[in-house]
């Protein structure tokens, strides 16, 4: 662009309030200086020897038999599972009243019993009283006789 004039334009100065504080060097350490704590002795503390009683196979402490009544009300949950089956997303979304879910049992085979998400047992519908229950059929292995 011939026969155009140019400017040069330059930012202007950056403007401090008046009333701005200077920043002094601290004339003092952050940190005080730590003084060595003095060699303290303490008596010699002596522990008493405890008595464990031996444990079996299939024996209990005495002390946690005095004790596990203390968890006998703690609630746990419970689950019956009459079967499954796995469904795509699609399927899931395309269920309505009405719809029909093959599940992996035969009709008459035990349903089983959950505590907590831990098989426990293998149990028969029934009803009682018009409502629906579970007689227990067959225990599954215990922790106790798992371990063995």
């Amino acid at each position: 662009m011939a026969g155009e004039e140019t400017t040069k334009v330059e930012p202007a100065p950056v403007a401090t309030p008046a009333t701005a504080a200077t920043i002094e060097p601290v004339q003092e350490p952050l940190d005080p200086v730590l003084e060595p704590i003095p060699d303290v002795s303490l008596p010699a503390a002596t522990a008493a020897p405890v008595a464990l009683p031996e444990l079996g196979a299939g024996t209990t402490a005495p002390a946690a038999g005095k004790h596990f009544g203390l968890l006998l009300d703690v609630g746990v949950e419970v689950a019956a599972v009459v079967g499954t089956r796995e469904l795509k997303l699609e399927q899931i979304l395309g269920i309505q009243p009405g719809t029909i879910i093959d599940l992996d049992r035969h009709a008459g085979e035990p349903i089983e019993l959950y505590v907590n998400g831990k098989p426990i047992a293998l149990a028969e519908i029934v009803v009682v009283d018009g409502r629906l229950g579970a007689r227990i059929v067959e225990t599954l292995a215990t922790p106790a006789s798992s371990a063995k």
